[in-house]
């Protein structure tokens, strides 16, 4: 059983710091591909995402390092197993690394027990590879367990998978605890590619090959004025998420360099980790700032729902 508290209206960033932008890149490359009535891969799809690790991430790091801003890297397991010196360069260059499940599996589909043994499977992946313990998460798609069982199985300090707020809020439970840092879809998976299997037909996250690059700069440039303006007054954030395999692509890549472009404009816009946002969180709930939101949540049917609905 977990409880959540949520930041008093009092909270703010660190000085200087009006709207922290966190660039997520989820290097996942041909994990997840859409398979075939017969069971095997989509060829198509599995193609269209492969690039993610032979071009697209490259592209990424190139873009981010080009405007020297930090960002957090959600790698799955296998993907590292695959094509570990993506990550060696990531690594390289500084950036928050966090895990992503091993093979991008839907956890709302998966049993408890399975559940855990992936997560633990991905921490090693990490650790074999790269060296390195991570202490943050995004799982594909949470189920009603999921934070439970970090908080019980594991001694993640963060996890970026709900899609609920506009800033962190902390999760206690299992005798300890752990920051929330929410996530958002607009930037590109609201935006997938098209699929030959009829039985998983066109929907919001299978779209993007219908929108074109200018649709989704108005819509990153339109969330960030919305939140830079809020920012004045409250404290907000704005996650940014791109895919390897979406927006790597060449002309997508471009609508992610003009927008970083046009956010570093701005007084008080700050590009970080989500390990630096949960360092900050840290220290606003140790001077007091986290307050009940009231309830708890167990792993049960009500628990997920709560959290994202709320």
């Amino acid at each position: 059983m977990w409880n959540e508290k949520a930041y008093k209206k009092s909270f703010s960033w660190p000085d200087g710091v009006r709207l922290p932008i966190a660039i997520s890149v989820h290097h996942q490359s041909e994990e997840a591909t859409c398979p075939m009535p017969d069971g095997q891969p989509d060829p198509f799809d599995y193609s269209e995402r492969q690039y993610g690790a032979r071009r697209g991430a490259w592209r990424l790091l190139e873009i981010i390092g080009k405007h020297n801003v930090r960002g957090t890297w959600l790698i799955c397991g296998a993907t590292l197993e695959k094509y570990p010196e993506v990550s060696r360069a990531v690594q390289k260059a500084g950036h928050c690394i966090a895990g992503h499940t091993y093979a991008h599996e839907m956890m709302c589909n998966m049993p408890p027990d399975t559940e855990v043994a992936l997560i633990k499977k991905t921490v090693a992946v990490f650790e074999d590879l790269l060296g390195e313990h991570i202490r943050g998460w995004r799982t594909c798609f949470a189920s009603h367990n999921t934070l439970d069982l970090l908080l019980e199985h594991s001694d993640i300090e963060w996890d970026g998978s709900m899609w609920n707020d506009d800033l962190p809020s902390l999760i206690e439970g299992h005798g300890r605890k752990m920051l929330e840092i929410p996530f958002a879809t607009y930037s590109d998976t609201a935006l997938g590619v098209d699929i030959t299997n009829p039985a998983f037909p066109p929907s919001r996250f299978s779209t993007w090959n219908a929108n074109p690059p200018d649709f989704m700069l108005r819509g990153l440039k339109s969330a960030f004025d919305a939140l830079y303006e809020r920012g004045a007054e409250r404290a907000v954030m704005m996650p940014l998420v791109v895919h390897d395999f979406i927006t790597g692509r060449p002309f997508r890549s471009k609508v992610l360099d003009e927008f970083l472009s046009y956010a570093k404009q701005f007084e008080g816009v700050v590009f970080t980790g989500h390990d630096e946002l949960a360092r900050w969180s840290r220290q606003s709930g140790a001077a007091g700032e986290f307050e009940g939101r009231g309830g708890a949540c167990a792993g049960a049917a009500s628990a997920v729902p709560r959290m994202i609905w709320r």
